[in-house]
């Protein structure tokens, strides 16, 4: 493959500065030394803004109705394999290849099937699921039938700059803020007691975000 590859901005630091740091630029450096080292061409797309209108207005919305919203379910459906495909449209690139741990099939019918990666802890499948067939029929898992195990391994014997770099936690806008802080921000705090629905038992109080 001619590769090149895409650190995509969606940081919102900026908005977010307040409750604590965001790793975006260190982020950045390490994808500057692996391209580097790998001869691959780096770009940047910042697609703050479609982030934004698409992810953190469902975010705050579902929330303010009292719903669970899945924000990293959004990211990738409308933004990562959405917008970023928009961002990139007539260049001439045949595929997008992604570190998410997750495994594609194609059946008798040509329908794309997303399946788990071995891996029953790093598996992002759950995450992939609001994928349309435009969007599989486009995209790459190339680390999806490995374990994260391996692919440390691999980085090893590859000796990538990131071979010792931890784990990425949490939602994929946030860093280091905790995802209640991103609420109270947006939403403030409503306190109440935690009741029990079949007995009405008081069992706590809750910060009402």
């Amino acid at each position: 493959y001619n590769v090149t590859a895409f650190y995509l901005k969606i940081w919102l630091e900026d908005e977010l500065a307040h409750l604590g740091q965001c790793p975006w630029e260190d982020d950045y450096r390490v994808c500057q030394q692996v391209c580097q080292q790998a001869g691959v061409p780096l770009e940047t797309i910042s697609l703050q803004d479609e982030y934004k209108d698409q992810v953190i207005s469902y975010t705050v919305q579902e929330a303010k109705r009292g719903r669970t919203p899945n924000p990293d379910v959004m990211c990738n459906s409308r933004v990562k394999f959405g917008c970023f495909y928009n961002a990139i449209e007539g260049r001439g690139f045949d595929y997008v290849a992604s570190g998410h741990y997750a495994q594609l099939a194609t059946d008798e019918n040509g329908v794309k099937r997303l399946l788990r990666a071995p891996d029953p802890v790093k598996d992002q499948s759950y995450f992939l699921c609001a994928l349309t067939q435009d969007q599989l029929d486009r995209v790459l898992f190339p680390i999806g039938e490995f374990e994260k195990t391996q692919v440390r391994e691999l980085a090893q014997e590859f000796d990538l700059p990131n071979k010792h770099r931890p784990d990425s936690q949490g939602l994929c806008f946030l860093g280091k803020v905790k995802f209640d802080e991103f609420l109270a921000a947006y939403l403030g705090e409503r306190p109440g007691d935690i009741v029990d629905a079949r007995t009405g038992d008081v069992l706590g109080s809750h910060r009402g975000v």
